[in-house]
């Protein structure tokens, strides 16, 4: 039997359609359904039942999903400590959100791979949340406070955050006619947005939702109206004017570096996190602000 097959089933199982197990393993579909046939002929089991909506658990395949489980669970973790002991070689995977990852940490990461002649990175520039468990990511930026135990995690920053619009809209519209850009990914957005109504004195209509920074900042440079976005963005854009700026960070967003701790000291992994550090060091200073 092909121990990797039990990894395409534990995530079938999961997902429940050959288009979501293919997503999640970055393999096509016909690859996932050929990896499943060879373990039920393995095994001489049926796993799944083929539907129109969805391949469905057996009653054999729901008895070993936690069995199947546990197996991936130990070879990740063997994986993990073998990673951990390799010298300062090889791929580094690591997770970021897109416009952090370009603008904060990308120069720096650039720099250490200059001098580490034997390194590489696999940058996952994503609002997705990495599974550093499942090795999706050995080293993960986040904005969000990690809430999986069992990681490691040093909290880099906090990042000061302001309303934007675009050069000339206060100017030339009304302040009755203002309207509102909003980022809602999660509760956090939902709290900003009532900081701003709070400052304003007022609610804005809000026509445009969206769940990444860009998209935000590109509708307020279109001059669709104002917007939050992190100061290390909004004051480098010359299209865009400084509405109202968080003189007491109440709405700053706080940076999060987080590894697993099975490969925290392998020495790719370390020169990763220290070139991470610098990074945030280097912020200008009017970017962000102690904790």
């Amino acid at each position: 039997m092909n121990w990797n097959d039990l990894r395409y089933f534990v995530v079938l199982a999961a997902e429940g359609t050959l288009s979501g197990a293919a997503r999640r393993l970055k393999k096509d579909h016909t690859t996932v359904a050929r990896r499943i046939e060879a373990l039920e002929q393995d095994l001489n089991s049926k796993l799944f039942d083929r539907l129109a909506t969805g391949w469905t658990l057996t009653e054999a395949g729901e008895n070993l999903v936690p069995v199947a489980t546990k197996i991936e669970e130990d070879v990740l973790a063997f994986e993990r400590q073998a990673h951990g002991d390799e010298t300062a070689y090889g791929v580094v995977r690591i997770s970021v959100p897109p416009a952090a990852g370009r603008l904060l940490f990308a120069p720096r990461l650039a720099e250490v791979l200059k001098d580490q002649k034997h390194l590489q990175y696999e940058i996952l520039a994503s609002s997705i949340v990495a599974n550093l468990a499942r090795r999706e990511a050995d080293v993960a930026v986040r904005m969000v406070q990690p809430d999986q135990n069992g990681l490691v995690v040093r909290k880099l920053t906090h990042l000061r955050m302001g309303i934007y619009a675009c050069r000339g809209y206060c100017e030339q519209t009304p302040p009755d006619e203002w309207e509102f850009c909003s980022e809602e990914r999660n509760s956090r957005g939902e709290w900003q947005q009532a900081w701003v109504w709070k400052k304003l004195g007022r609610q804005l209509p809000v026509r445009v939702r969206a769940d990444d920074t860009e998209t935000v900042r590109s509708f307020i440079v279109a001059g669709y109206g104002l917007g939050i976005l992190p100061r290390y963005i909004g004051d480098e854009d010359k299209r865009l004017e400084l509405v109202l700026r968080d003189d007491d960070c109440e709405i700053s967003r706080p940076v999060w570096m987080v590894v697993h701790p099975d490969i925290r000291r392998s020495p790719a992994v370390r020169i990763v996190m220290d070139a991470l550090v610098r990074a945030t060091e280097n912020i200008n200073p009017e970017f962000k602000h102690g904790f």
